[in-house]
């Protein structure tokens, strides 16, 4: 008998410790979607047809109260809580990035414009 008390008490631990994982969890998916959409710029919203920056504010702002104040497994709204930030990661997140600039950070090299590799080094360099 005692046998299976250990193992209930094992088990109540192993679950209330994923529990608490889950929650910091979504908390962090909740900052992070709140974060990343106040750094995004409005025009971009627009262009990826994706509402606007204002409405996602709200929603990822709304997730993350409900799942702080409710919990995530806690009650339906903490549910959705979490279901809203993860669509604004899932779905809107990457149409937005899409419109970034690409920043190159490589120059092309033409030849006899100096430089390493076989390209036409400097004459009369001595070396380097």
């Amino acid at each position: 008998m005692t046998v299976l008390i250990a193992v209930s008490s094992y088990l109540e631990l192993a679950v209330s410790w994923a529990y608490f994982l889950c929650q910091i969890a979504a908390v962090l998916l909740g900052a992070w979607a709140l974060v990343d959409v106040l750094l995004q710029p409005p025009q971009y919203f627009v262009a990826a047809d994706k509402r606007s920056k204002g409405f996602w504010i709200g929603v990822n702002a709304a997730g993350l109260a409900c799942v702080v104040l409710l919990g995530a497994g806690g009650s339906i709204l903490g549910l959705i809580g979490v279901v809203a930030n993860a669509v604004y990661l899932a779905d809107v997140r990457p149409a937005v990035n899409l419109y970034k600039p690409v920043h190159v950070r490589s120059r092309i090299r033409r030849p006899g414009q100096g430089g390493s590799g076989g390209f036409g080094g400097r004459r009369g360099s001595g070396g380097r």
